[in-house]
């Protein structure tokens, strides 16, 4: 068994290229020129930034490592494409996964009172998990017994004003911790990389 945090990586994300396209969308609406300077783009967009839809001639992917009860709160936003690490299609013992089951460590529970309790209940999860792999059921069988602090990679990819829509919601006191998390950090990021998007709002 193998306990890791939640994460995440920018995959993908050309800031130059998508100010220009976001700039050129403002700009087709209001019949200007487009500012010659990424710069003065950056400055275009800070001024019309309440005028949302040209955001979405952007996009952005993550991947993310985090437990399974996290990344299905997460597939709920929608205009956004997800790839995600299937337990019917993965088999945990095979040499790949260092036959070994990998685990988000909870921070309700790790290094507290309960810790020695949700240890054990993640190592006898992956006893029947690989038990019953052994009797000869297939991955997509015997991952029923699989628990939600399962680690799981999820690709997301999607548009900048999706993404503002994601991080104020996921990132409010009223989101789950262990989604904040990865959230908090990653909206912090963007919050630098691209102020005249991101800086505009505030995602506590």
């Amino acid at each position: 068994m193998k306990l890791i945090d939640s994460s995440y990586d920018i995959l993908r994300l050309d800031k130059e290229r998508d100010v220009e396209m976001i700039c050129r969308g403002y700009c087709i609406c209001y019949n200007t020129p487009l500012p010659e300077t990424y710069e003065k783009q950056c400055e275009f967009i800070r001024k019309h930034i309440k005028h949302m839809s040209p955001l979405e001639h952007s996009i952005m992917t993550v991947l993310f490592t985090i437990n399974r009860g996290v990344s299905h709160e997460l597939v709920r936003h929608r205009h956004t494409g997800y790839s995600m690490e299937s337990t019917r299609y993965c088999n945990y013992s095979n040499n790949r996964f260092n036959n070994e089951i990998t685990f988000i460590k909870d921070s309700a529970s790790y290094k507290s009172a309960i810790n020695d309790i949700w240890e054990e209940g993640l190592k006898r999860a992956e006893a029947e998990y690989f038990a019953r792999l052994d009797f000869g059921q297939t991955p997509e069988e015997a991952r029923g017994c699989l628990p939600i602090d399962l680690a799981t990679k999820i690709m997301v990819s999607t548009n900048f004003r999706e993404w503002i829509e994601i991080f104020k919601l996921r990132c409010d006191s009223a989101a789950h911790y262990q989604m904040r998390e990865v959230m908090k950090p990653l909206s912090a990021e963007m919050q630098k990389e691209l102020p005249c998007i991101f800086g505009n709002f505030n995602f506590d």
